[in-house]
């Protein structure tokens, strides 16, 4: 990988925040910035910043690893031999609370 794939990352960033029932306007008020602004990003016609990307993950109550999570070339799968604990809450901290909750329910019924 030589660069980022902002469009994915935009999409991405926008489905967050649709998912959160925001807006635009709300989403550039909290950061400060014109609209456009986040409609550009959104769009994958403005790179975001590292900064930026952590203020619009700290907007949208995410990580940055949200967004950008599928630019890694390194897989867990991949690493040596790691505690499976480990992993799970690793892949946990990602997740919204919704699927949390999906994912206890499943592992009750196990």
């Amino acid at each position: 990988m030589l660069y980022l794939d902002f469009k994915t990352i935009g999409s991405k960033i926008k489905e967050r925040r649709v998912s959160l029932g925001l807006t635009q306007d709300f989403v550039a008020t909290k950061l400060n910035v014109n609209p456009s602004h986040i409609s550009n990003i959104e769009g994958g016609r403005a790179n975001p910043s590292l900064t930026a990307l952590i203020n619009i993950a700290n907007v949208l109550h995410c990580s940055v690893d949200y967004f950008i999570g599928d630019e890694y070339t390194f897989h867990l799968s991949d690493a040596p031999s790691s505690d499976l604990d480990e992993q799970i809450q690793k892949k946990l901290n990602y997740c919204s609370n919704e699927k949390k909750e999906r994912i206890l329910k499943m592992i009750d019924l196990l």
